[in-house]
């Protein structure tokens, strides 16, 4: 947490596990700037973006719009990634009196980090197939409506019975294969 100025104010066990930085070693520096920022310092976020939305998140807590599981990453003290959620609120003194911002960092388990992660690549997957199942649909459209065009031409020409037939058969198929192409997903692909 800070005090109303922006300064460390608070800096718990949790932290300092998570974080790779001793509780002495922070407590009075600003949070915003120098222990959480974009340059080389205690905790870096990944950019300016990062640094901009987490000072509006403390902006608003201390106006009192609290931030509930807010996405906040930064890299600890050895350089590793850390993602978890942040909860911010005002803290305030006996008196109601902003005294300055309580911050409280959620992070996932590491059963459910690996799950997350495996959930990422299978999504990933799926995704790619997806797009190859719309190109696929789409490449098979294509020639199928250059068919209709022409079948269309056709019925508004003088045709024998039999070339009528053709016409006819010609449109139940076409017909067939948009039903197909309409209901094809992603399972019909896998299953083969």
């Amino acid at each position: 947490g800070s005090d109303e100025f922006g300064y460390c104010s608070e800096w718990n066990p949790a932290m300092e596990k998570l974080s790779g930085w001793r509780r002495e070693e922070v407590m009075g520096k600003m949070l915003v700037g120098e222990i959480f920022g974009t340059q080389m310092m205690c905790c870096r976020l990944k950019g300016q973006d990062a640094m901009t939305k987490f000072m509006i998140v403390l902006n608003g807590a201390m106006d009192g719009q609290d931030a509930e599981k807010f996405p906040f990453a930064f890299f600890d003290r050895l350089g590793k990634y850390v993602e978890a959620l942040l909860t911010a609120s005002k803290r305030t003194d006996a008196e109601g009196a902003i005294t300055g911002v309580f911050c409280f960092l959620h992070t996932a388990s590491v059963e459910l980090q690996q799950a997350l992660t495996v959930q990422k690549a299978t999504e990933k997957v799926a995704f790619a197939k997806l797009k190859e199942l719309a190109y696929i649909r789409q490449e098979i459209k294509n020639p199928l409506y250059g068919i209709m065009f022409t079948r269309n031409l056709m019925e508004d020409t003088d045709l024998s019975e039999d070339q009528k037939q053709f016409v006819e058969t010609s449109a139940v198929c076409e017909r067939q294969l948009r039903k197909i192409l309409d209901d094809m997903d992603l399972e019909s692909i896998e299953d083969g």
